[in-house]
């Protein structure tokens, strides 16, 4: 069994932290991106149901009730 002995120079250190502040940077943009996403879905279904709501109530006040 033969040992092997990598060389790693000073600027592989440099290159691992900057792929590491990278990755980091890249999934914190990803999860920005995917979170404003749901709240705009969700923005957008809360504004179907007031809509909703609203038409329910307009056509409650318009109907005549037997009296």
């Amino acid at each position: 069994m033969e040992l092997v002995f990598a060389y790693l120079d000073p600027g592989t250190g440099a290159t691992l932290v900057q792929l590491a502040l990278a990755g980091t940077a890249g999934v914190a943009a990803a999860a920005k991106l995917r979170m404003n996403k749901l709240k705009r879905r969700v923005a957008k279904e809360a504004a179907e149901e007031e809509q909703v709501a609203e038409g329910i109530e307009e056509t409650a006040e318009t109907v005549p009730t037997a009296e």
